[in-house]
């Protein structure tokens, strides 16, 4: 992270040190150019980052250079290939009510009635609940 600080840092004053002699309206414009290629080269190289869909004619364009190794070959050739309709299930549920089941079903019966009586035997209004409450300190451990 203190190397993308740095660069930043050091953009702004090489910037500001190359066009200090251009005019303001001059210097906005170079400014928005230079963020223009920049949103450029990243769309361009999007599907590289985040692993997107991409054609391999796509993937051979992109090859700016000759001594750039891509590997075009994983692509498909057109995206609709991409496309694939998967079903809407989301496995993290059902493994977690598997690992929730299975944890209660190694307590006894007994256990899950005794909590129910005692959280059935406490009937306090909700009104009551914050005057009932006595203030402890968690220093000394004193009421």
């Amino acid at each position: 992270m203190p190397a993308l600080y740095f660069s930043i840092l050091l953009f702004a004053v090489g910037f500001d040190l190359f066009t200090i002699r251009l005019m303001s309206r001059k210097r906005l414009m170079v400014a928005g150019l230079w963020i223009l290629s920049i949103i450029y080269v990243y769309r361009c190289f999007i599907p590289i980052t985040y692993a997107e869909p991409w054609t391999q004619s796509l993937c051979e364009k992109a090859k700016w250079r000759s001594t750039w190794d891509f590997n075009c070959a994983e692509y498909h050739h057109d995206i609709e290939s991409y496309n694939i309709k998967k079903p809407l299930i989301i496995e993290g549920i059902d493994k977690m009510k598997s690992v929730v089941s299975s944890y209660w079903a190694n307590y006894p019966a007994e256990v899950a009635g005794v909590v129910n009586i005692v959280s059935d035997a406490i009937n306090v209004p909700n009104n009551q609940q914050s005057e009932n409450i006595e203030q402890v300190d968690f220093t000394t451990g004193t009421q």
